[in-house]
């Protein structure tokens, strides 16, 4: 098993968190979180999901989503999973950590928090407003989608047997 399903598991201590994927697939660098949805969906992880490519949580709607878990999912807790910009080395770097994400941040935007965990994943380098963010490999994507996958699904599968 991968360390990214140990440090989940860790973070995670038996709970199963609902999981929130945000992203857009307009954009290469940014369909990393409605892959990693869809996946888990045909997986069927035994918690809900919100973020797919059939209902995208992106910048139109993030921040009602983060509001709408919350209201109807009352003292669960979160995992966010979204893409994110780096350093040029960090690229393909999957970080697994407790806290929020900040959606949006590298672009400039300004939405709430999301999540009490996160699992962000470094598909680009450059700002997400160039136009390098777009012309991010879909392969390299799924790659990284298909890893967080698994690590969610093992960390689920352990907190569940």
């Amino acid at each position: 098993m991968n360390n990214y399903h140990q440090q989940l598991s860790s973070l995670l201590c038996g709970e199963t968190p609902i999981i929130v994927c945000v992203g857009t697939d307009l954009v290469g660098g940014d369909c990393l979180g409605p892959l990693v949805g869809k996946m888990l969906i045909e997986r069927n992880v035994p918690t809900y999901v919100y973020g797919t490519f059939s209902f995208l949580v992106n910048a139109k709607n993030v921040d009602f989503v983060g509001k709408f878990v919350r209201n109807n999912h009352l003292g669960k807790k979160i995992l966010a999973i979204d893409s994110s910009v780096g350093q040029k080395e960090d690229v393909g770097k999957i970080t697994v950590s407790r806290g929020a994400i900040l959606p949006g941040a590298a672009s400039g935007k300004n939405f709430s928090p999301l999540g009490d965990y996160s699992i962000t994943a470094v598909t680009c380098a450059h700002s997400p407003s160039s136009k390098e963010f777009s012309a991010v490999r879909l392969g390299f994507v799924f790659d990284l989608a298909k890893t967080i996958t698994d690590a969610v699904c093992a960390s689920l599968t352990t907190t569940h047997h």
